[in-house]
Parts: C-alpha cells; sequence; structure tokens
C-alpha cells in the first residue's frame, strides 16, 4: 500500500517528539510526557474546526521539529511507523520548510537535506520507497511560498538512493477559511509559482474542498488555474449539485486528478459528522471513473495508520469493498509522484 498523503508534522510519535523537545532543551508548558501526549491527541469533542486542528497541533510539532537534527529523526520515524504499523510500500511525506527555520536560526536547505537523509535511512533499513512533497501555505505571504518553490527545484528529486527519491513535488495547504482560492490575483499567483515547478519536473497536489471554506466552486477554480495532479480531500465535491457537479465530475474525469482521501482527519476535524458518507462517495468515484486513494494525512495526531483506513473505507462500502479497495490501490500506485 502507498501512503501519498501524509504531514511531517502529525506522522511522528509523541514519545519522539517529547525525546526531541527534552534533548534540544526547549521550554514549553508541558512538565510531563502524559500531559504532552495528551495534548498531541486530537479527538473529535475536543476539536472545534480544520483551522483550530491546525492551529493547536502544527504550531507545537513544527517548532519541536525545527532542527537539521530533529527533522531527520521525525522523518525516519514516520516511514518506520508506518511500515511497523500497515506494512506500507511507499511514502510521499509533505512538509513547510518555512516553518522549521527556527526564526531563521536554520536554513531551510539544512531542514530539506536533513529530511532527505532521515528517508534515506529509512529506505534502506524498511525497504520503503520515499519522496519528499514540500507544502506552501495559506497562511504565508506568497514571497516566503515564492521561497519554498525554488527550494523544490533546487532539491527535486536526485535518483532513488536506496529507494528514496528526494524532492518529488509541491502541495498548497492551511487554513481554507479565509477562502483565498475566490481571489483571482492571489490564485493567479500561486498558479505561476506552480507552473514553473511543474517547467522544473516536479509534480502538483493541492489541499482544497476539504471544507466549506474552498468548497465545489474553490475546486473549480483551481483545476481551472493549477491543473494539479493530485487534490488532497476533495470532499466537497459531495455538496456540489445539479450542474455544478456534473461539471466538476467531468473535470476532474478529464484532468485525470486522483482524490487524496484521508477519512479519520475529515472526521476529527469536524468536517463530516461521521463516515456514513465515505460508501457513497466512493462509489460514485468509481462509477465515474475518477482517481482516488486512501490515505492517513496526520496518523498520530488522530491515532491511525493507513491499514486501519482502509477498514474503515471497507467497512462502509459493505459488500463492494474488497473490488473498491484493490482499485484504490491502483490508483496510488498509478497517481504516485514517485519513480
Amino acid at each position: 500500500m502507498h501512503d501519498l498523503h501524509i504531514h511531517l508534522g502529525g506522522a511522528v510519535p509523541s514519545a519522539v517528539l517529547w525525546e526531541t523537545l527534552r534533548d534540544n532543551g526547549l521550554q514549553t508548558e508541558f512538565e510531563d510526557f502524559t500531559r504532552f501526549h495528551e495534548s498531541l491527541t486530537a479527538r473529535p469533542d475536543e476539536v472545534k474546526s480544520l483551522d483550530d486542528f491546525l492551529g493547536r497541533y502544527f504550531k507545537v510539532t513544527e517548532e519541536i521539529q525545527s532542527s537539521p537534527s530533529a527533522a531527520s529523526v521525525s522523518a525516519y520515524q514516520v516511514v518506520a511507523k508506518a511500515y511497523r504499523r500497515a506494512r506500507i510500500s511507499a511514502i510521499e511525506l509533505r512538509f513547510n520548510p518555512m516553518k522549521r527555520v527556527r526564526h531563521g536560526l536554520h536554513t531551510m536547505d539544512a531542514i530539506i537535506l536533513a529530511v532527505m537523509q532521515g528517508l534515506e535511512r529509512a529506505s534502506l533499513h524498511y525497504g520503503v520507497a520515499t519522496g519528499i512533497i514540500l507544502s506552501l501555505g495559506r497562511d504565508l505571504p506568497l514571497e516566503a511560498n515564492w521561497q519554498v518553490v525554488e527550494a523544490a527545484i533546487k532539491w527535486r528529486s536526485r535518483g532513488a538512493l536506496n529507494g528514496a527519491n528526494g524532492v518529488v513535488g509541491i502541495d498548497m495547504a492551511g487554513p481554507e477559511s479565509r477562502s483565498l482560492e475566490m481571489s483571482k490575483p492571489w490564485l493567479g499567483e500561486v498558479a505561476t509559482m506552480m507552473g514553473k515547478a511543474r517547467e522544473a519536473g516536479l509534480k502538483i497536489t493541492y489541499h482544497v474542498g476539504e471544507s466549506e471554506g474552498t468548497g465545489p466552486e474553490g475546486m473549480r477554480r483551481v483545476i481551472d488555474a493549477i491543473r494539479p495532479d493530485r487534490i488532497g480531500h476533495g470532499i466537497e465535491l459531495r455538496r456540489a449539485q445539479g450542474r455544478e457537479r456534473s461539471a466538476l465530475v467531468s473535470r476532474l474525469h478529464d484532468e485525470g486528478i486522483c482524490l487524496e482521501l484521508c477519512p479519520t482527519v475529515n472526521r476529527v476535524t469536524r468536517v463530516v459528522p461521521d463516515f456514513a458518507w465515505l460508501g457513497p462517495f466512493v462509489r460514485e468515484l468509481a462509477d465515474h471513473d475518477l482517481p482516488f486513494c486512501i490515505n492517513t494525512d496526520n496518523p498520530y495526531l488522530v491515532h491511525t495508520n493507513l491499514r486501519k483506513e482502509h477498514e474503515i473505507v471497507g467497512r462502509e462500502l459493505g459488500d463492494d469493498a474488497g473490488p473498491l479497495l484493490e482499485l484504490a490501490v491502483r490508483h496510488a500506485e498509478r497517481h504516485r509522484f514517485l519513480q
């Protein structure tokens, strides 16, 4: 199985983060491991929204991972944990290097190289193919996002060393509540960035349609302006009606865009109330020949793994589960950015 949508900030065991925090002498509000672990467990009854989830948890994990040594250890542990829990064969790990330079104390180059080295060790030890997707941020100035794009181009794939592929793509992530995709100037600038990345040989994925903040209209605008290879989540497709729905399905089909589904995190962030939508949604994707894959997103924050995510989808599909889960695996293999 392949995990194509997994964030460095939400995929590292709390024990590893705690040891990193203590070893580096970082001052935080946490006095012991138990309180720290509890604070990094996201529960649906505590998380108020997607914005709340991103602000409450990632701020802590990104700060702890803000050194070359911490970034390297974190990257290694993501792969090791995913392999031991779900026997994954490939993983594309995404993160924003700009958010890990600790206010300019470190360089993005040092952070990216450290993550590469951690993934190379993990690929060698576990036989898992790995690659890096650098995330841009809706919550960052456009100038900062340009710097991330330039870094992605600089560090693009340097060959499969022990199965580790280096930087293979870029992403747009962050809070959707500001609905920035509705701004033509903003989206136009982002389209220029991603066009430059594509020309350099990088693939593109884009968080959109995860919540009402972007919705079906945001998906349409991103498809028109960016033409991404994959879309992170895209579950707002289920809310589109009539002609809007038909047009969006057609665009996704014609462009061959793969939707990266991450069921558990959508429930935890309360963009969906439960898993009841999964069965009908996955069947609709299959009926319209729309590519989709199943992923973990933030497995340690929401206490999941890739095997569990497949089981969740399988339970909702019932008798249709076998063929449709196999279809998801084939789509992941076909649409991965790794060589």
